[in-house]
């Protein structure tokens, strides 16, 4: 029998934190491994890759991209940082999708079961369109995409358990971010709006954070925002998931005290980028708040380390328009757009802008 493989379960054995627990202690033991490879490498091996670029560069500076691509490649450790990176993911990936294979019964059945259930609703669209820019993209390379998988939910949720290193597996990281997102200078929080909210996990603190508030989460994905509803409705959420684009979220103007834009902009292409931000103003009240939180944006001039990271990412890890985006100065149209932006840049990026 191969990895992952064996009888069909038929119940899953539990929950892992607020995740649904792997079907055997073998598949977890392999992603412990795994989480414990992706750790070493980014904390280990990353760094010192990182140094031995920027010595090699100091001796000629690239004139292109291809000319930095060329010069970090030379370097033997990062060939080795490159190749633990890719195959981390996809012994993640693999051993998740393979796992939650042989509890594919009961998981669509938890899906079915709760769709109509509260506390909380889900809207999803009868005629929907996925749109042609996603279309095809399998973003971090997870198998099977988020639109056409109707297991995208469980593999998304248990394989970022891998990316946060075991960080997050009570959502205390999501719990965290929320709670950090500012409410208006009036104090006034009626209705709290998540976008491109994925698997819902903000979408929940937020309504932690603001528990009288009105909250919804609103993502393109079905089988994600699925998920979200049956995660949100086990634990006790009043909050509204609904299926809209972020670039045409279809509600009233000024009709939100607080926005939230998460790691989203990055991946979609650069003008989609852009109405997707002017949408979050349009739907703010005077004196809203929008948070952005991105990936970190350039120094000045650019790293070449981090020039080159972030197109390795773009090249190899399903993020085709992270590179653009994150060379496109975004926080330019924050500030035409918002009376007042404070941004800050650190391991991440993050914009408090106040309409």
């Amino acid at each position: 029998m191969g990895p992952g493989s064996g009888p069909s379960e038929a119940a899953p054995r539990g929950r892992l934190g607020t995740m649904t627990a792997m079907p055997g202690f073998d598949d977890e033991s392999h992603l412990d491994f795994v989480e414990g490879l992706r750790r070493f490498t980014l904390a280990e091996i990353n760094p010192v890759a990182a140094e031995a670029v920027r010595e090699r560069v100091a001796e000629r500076r690239p004139e292109s991209l291809d000319d930095l691509r060329a010069a970090a490649e030379s370097v033997p450790l990062v060939g080795l940082r490159n190749r633990l990176l890719r195959s981390t993911q996809d012994m993640n990936w693999a051993r998740v999708t393979a796992a939650y294979e042989r509890l594919r019964p009961a998981l669509e059945a938890e899906l079915d079961d709760a769709a109509g259930r509260g506390p909380g609703r889900l809207e999803l669209a009868n005629d929907w369109e996925h749109p042609a820019y996603s279309a095809d993209v399998h973003f971090h390379r997870q198998p099977g995409g988020y639109h056409d998988e109707p297991l995208a939910g469980y593999v998304y949720h248990y394989g970022t358990k891998v990316f946060h290193l075991g960080t997050n597996d009570r959502d205390e990281a999501k719990i965290a971010r929320a709670h950090a997102v500012p409410g208006p200078a009036d104090g006034s929080v009626a209705r709290v709006l998540d976008i491109a909210c994925s698997i819902g996990a903000m979408t929940v603190a937020f309504k932690d954070r603001w528990p009288d508030a009105e909250v919804w989460g609103v993502d393109s994905a079905a089988p994600l925002l699925r998920y979200a509803h049956a995660r949100a409705v086990r634990l006790g959420a009043d909050v509204v998931f609904s299926q809209r684009l972020a670039e045409d979220l279809r509600f009233p103007d000024g009709s939100f005290d607080v926005a939230y834009l998460g790691t989203i902009l990055h991946e979609v292409p650069w003008e989609i980028a852009l109405r997707a931000v002017a949408e979050a103003r349009r739907v703010l009240r005077p004196g809203g708040v929008l948070v952005v939180h991105e990936m970190r944006q350039p120094d000045a001039p650019p790293e070449p380390w981090a020039t080159y990271d972030r197109d390795f990412d773009t090249r190899f890890n399903g993020e085709p328009f992270a590179f653009r985006f994150v060379h496109g100065g975004i926080g330019a149209e924050l500030e035409r757009l918002f009376s007042t932006v404070e941004f800050t840049n650190g391991r991440t990026a993050t914009w408090v802008c106040t309409a």
